[in-house]
Parts: C-alpha cells; sequence; structure tokens
C-alpha cells in the first residue's frame, strides 16, 4: 500500500517539477530582459545616473530657494522622531524649508518629543491628527496637508514643492537642492532609497540592501526610461504643486488613499495617467564615501517584523493596486504592472522548488545508503526537453547572481556582493513567509468587508553625529 502511495506521491512531485519549470522559465525571462534592457542602454552610451560634478553642484547651489514642505508621519515614533529631525534641520544645506511632524491626540511620547525639537528648531512644527491612532499613514498625511494649507494662509507663504519622509530616514543634506533643481521641471521627483548595512552576520536585515541596490540603480531606471512612470517609495519623494492639486482632484480632495496600505506607490501611476512628468533622481556623486544622493534607513533585523512588513507591500502592490489600478491600455506600463505583481505566482514558485529540491535531495540519500531501497523512475528522463528547460533555468539562475552580486558590491563593498548570494535564500523564504501571510489578510478582509489594517513597523534610528549649532535659530 505504501508504495502505492509513494508512487501517487512521486508523480505529484514529478508534475510540480515541471509546472516550477515553465514559470520558472517565464519570470527569469522577463528578469534577463531587463537585465537586457540595462546593459545595453550603458553599451550605448545611456548612463543611468547623473554624475553630481562640481560644475553641475555649483549650478544647482546656485538656483533661488523655493519654499519646500516636509512631511513626516509619527505613530509612537518618540524613540527615533527626535534625532531623525535634529540631524536633518541641522544638515540640510537649505534654508527655505520647514518640517512638519504629524503626531497623534492619544500618542503624547511623541508629542512631547516633537515640542522638544521645535524650541531648537523654529521651522519644525507639530501637527496633530483629528482621529486618534493608529491611522493609515495616508490618513495621517491628508492631515498634514490640511494643517500646511492653514500654515500658508496665516504665514502668507506658498510652499512650491511638498515632499515627505518617514521617522527613521536619515536624509541626505542636499536632498532639498535636488527637488529644487528638478522642480516644477517634473511634478514628481523619487530619490533611491538604499539600507544602511549592518554586520555581515545580519541576513535578514542585510538582504534589504541586495533587493534595493538592484531595483533602485538598474530596475527604476529601466522602468523611467520604457514608461515615463516612476512610484514613489513612501520616503524621498518631492511633488510639484501641480501634483498635489491633481491628486486632490482626483480623490475627493484628498491627497492620499486612505483605503491602500502602499498609498504612495499608487501616486506615480495617478499622475502620469493624468500626463504628469516623474523622475528617479539617481545622482552620483564621487565627493562622498557613498556613491550617491540617496535615503538612507535601517530595515528590519528580525524575520516577524520583515514578513510584517514585506506582506503590507504585497497587499498594497498586488492586491490592492491590482484591484484599483488595474491594466494599462499602453503595453510597456502592463509589461510594468506586470513586473510588479508577478510576486503573486513567483512566490509560490520559489517555494515550490524548494520542495522538489529536497524530495530530491531525499531520493538520493534513501537510496545511496540501503541497497534495497524501493527506486522510482527518474524525473527527468535522460532524453527528456525538461533537461533543456532547466539548463536555461540554470543559466538565468546565475544571471541572477551575477546582477545580484555586482549591484550589491558596486554600493556596499565586494564583501557584501559575494554574501548576497546566499542572502537571496534567505530574500525567498521571507518573501513567500510574507506572501502567504498577505494572502491570509486579503481573505480574511474579503470575508468580513473590511479594509486590510495598517500593519506599522516598528523603526531604529542610527548613531550619527549630530552638526553642532547649524540651522537652530533659522
Amino acid at each position: 500500500m505504501w508504495i502505492e502511495a509513494a508512487a501517487v506521491y512521486w508523480l505529484f512531485v514529478k508534475i510540480l517539477l515541471y509546472g516550477t519549470a515553465i514559470l520558472i522559465l517565464i519570470s527569469g525571462t522577463d528578469d534577463a530582459m531587463v537585465d537586457l534592457i540595462y546593459w545595453l542602454r550603458r553599451l550605448t552610451g545611456h548612463r543611468p545616473y547623473t554624475r553630481l560634478d562640481k560644475k553641475r553642484k555649483a549650478e544647482i547651489m546656485a538656483l533661488p530657494e523655493q519654499p519646500i514642505a516636509i512631511m513626516v508621519p509619527a505613530w509612537q515614533e518618540w524613540a527615533v522622531i527626535h534625532k531623525m529631525v535634529e540631524l536633518a534641520a541641522s544638515s540640510f544645506d537649505y534654508s527655505n524649508y520647514h518640517l512638519f511632524i504629524g503626531t497623534y491626540p492619544n500618542d503624547e511620547k511623541t508629542q512631547v518629543a516633537v515640542d522638544g525639537i521645535s524650541i531648537d528648531y523654529p521651522r519644525v512644527h507639530k501637527v496633530v491628527t483629528r482621529n486618534p491612532g493608529p491611522t493609515t499613514k495616508a490618513d495621517c498625511l491628508n492631515n498634514i496637508i490640511e494643517f500646511i494649507s492653514t500654515f500658508e494662509k496665516e504665514k502668507e507663504i506658498h510652499f512650491a514643492i511638498i515632499g515627505y519622509h518617514d521617522a527613521e530616514d536619515v536624509i541626505h543634506p542636499l536632498e532639498l537642492k535636488i527637488f529644487n533643481y528638478f522642480i516644477p521641471k517634473y511634478d514628481l521627483i523619487q530619490l533611491p532609497v538604499f539600507p544602511l548595512p549592518r554586520g555581515h552576520s545580519h541576513l535578514i536585515a542585510n538582504h534589504y540592501m541586495d533587493e534595493f541596490g538592484e531595483a533602485h540603480c538598474k530596475d527604476m531606471v529601466v522602468r523611467e526610461a520604457l514608461t515615463g512612470n516612476v512610484p514613489s517609495a513612501g520616503v524621498g519623494t518631492a511633488f510639484s504643486r501641480r501634483a498635489i492639486s491633481t491628486l486632490e482632484a482626483l480623490n475627493h480632495h484628498q491627497v492620499f488613499d486612505t483605503n491602500s496600505l502602499t498609498e504612495d506607490y499608487l501616486i506615480g501611476f495617478r499622475l502620469h495617467a493624468e500626463g504628469l512628468k516623474e523622475h528617479f533622481a539617481l545622482m552620483a556623486t564621487s565627493l562622498e564615501k557613498f556613491p550617491y544622493i540617496a535615503v538612507r534607513e535601517y530595515f528590519p533585523a528580525t524575520v516577524k517584523r520583515a514578513v510584517r512588513q514585506k506582506s503590507r507591500w504585497i497587499v498594497g502592490i498586488v492586491f490592492q493596486g491590482w484591484r484599483t489600478l488595474g491594466w494599462s491600455r499602453k503595453l510597456r506600463l502592463s509589461y510594468i504592472l506586470m513586473r510588479d505583481r508577478k510576486a503573486v505566482v513567483t512566490n509560490p514558485t520559489n517555494l515550490a522548488g524548494y520542495f522538489i529540491v529536497v524530495n530530491i535531495v531525499f531520493m538520493e540519500i534513501y537510496t545511496g545508503l540501503d541497497d534495497n531501497a524501493w527506486w522510482f523512475p527518474s524525473l527527468i528522463p535522460y532524453s527528456s526537453w525538461l533537461w533543456d528547460l532547466l539548463y536555461i533555468n540554470g543559466f538565468f539562475l546565475l544571471n541572477r547572481i551575477i546582477q545580484r552580486f555586482y549591484f550589491t558590491g558596486n554600493l556596499y563593498g565586494w564583501g557584501h556582493g559575494f554574501l548576497s548570494i546566499p542572502r537571496m535564500i534567505i530574500a525567498n523564504i521571507v518573501n513567500f513567509m510574507a506572501y502567504f501571510r498577505a494572502l491570509r489578510q486579503v481573505k480574511a478582509a474579503r470575508r468580513t468587508g473590511n479594509e486590510v489594517a495598517w500593519d506599522k513597523t516598528d523603526h531604529e534610528f542610527p548613531e550619527l553625529s549630530i552638526p553642532p549649532g547649524k540651522n537652530r535659530a533659522s
């Protein structure tokens, strides 16, 4: 009896192998297409970044400063908000700005922290939301926008640029100068986001370096070149007032969609559909240790926190984004949407791949230890076309390893480049755990008729030196 059951099980594994191999081929071809476009553009002289040489920097620094408002939503962020705002306010190479920190009426600790900062930095302002927390990030930002409108009328100021950050962000001193340089030529500017590195043993936290390094040095560049669409990353984003007005008109006088867990992702598509121009500002500088002007931050260092964060991204981008945006009539944009959503297929496919490998290894060990063991027919007959398919998939896997190694190593050093290879396994495990958590959340929401709740990530801020006294009296 057990032999018949084992035979049925082995047949299931074989069918799963064929299906998994085909799906991996499709996904690998997709990824290789993006790689090919990126490297062909580089070989033909299209530089993926703008070089911030002395001449261009002088041009940027000489431009008149437009008034800029920076929003920071802060629910239970008393542990990090003081450090984040103090570092930003003391290091900005820009004087015509104001920081607006969104706090909640039932979060007294964060309010007290912001009150303390605003004493030293008059350009820092506390906003208290109407409703107690936690609400969504979008709701907090909408409250800040309302406060800014009132502030403008009272102070007789008009902010030409409005941007936002999270409470854990390390903001580059030249960020506002970059926004000032590109707006109003563009209506949405997105700076790259690169995780801060931890020790080499921190595999969970550091796998974000590998993903963001490749995505923001290559994928976003190709995306903009193909479609002109740039999604907001939720931090390091700036909007023209034209963009803000457009979003208000599209969303019942609210800039941010409170029904989405990734409202920042949707914004880029909405503005693009209205014909507004967007730009991913990858600015390279040789004057600093880190090669790009970017937002830096720590990412989750434990499996639980990483899964919570990534499940929120999957819910917002894949499920809510699919429902809200649908598909585009433009083929290139639909292709990009497909890439954003293919995690719904690739995450369980990767899990199936690991399952198949475990079964093959077990069978090899079992038959190797027992000469009398029952041996089932090979999963991959020698003359099968599946061998050719697996060779092709092996090539795609090698390509993924090389790409990940190059972009991580170029950003963080070649030690991290080598470690990005085993971290690919960690990333796959975290990603399919997050996928199944997101799936459970979406099913529960459909059953109850409620939207998926906002699952906030706890934040850390690095220990960095604060420039003494700069901008305190401004």
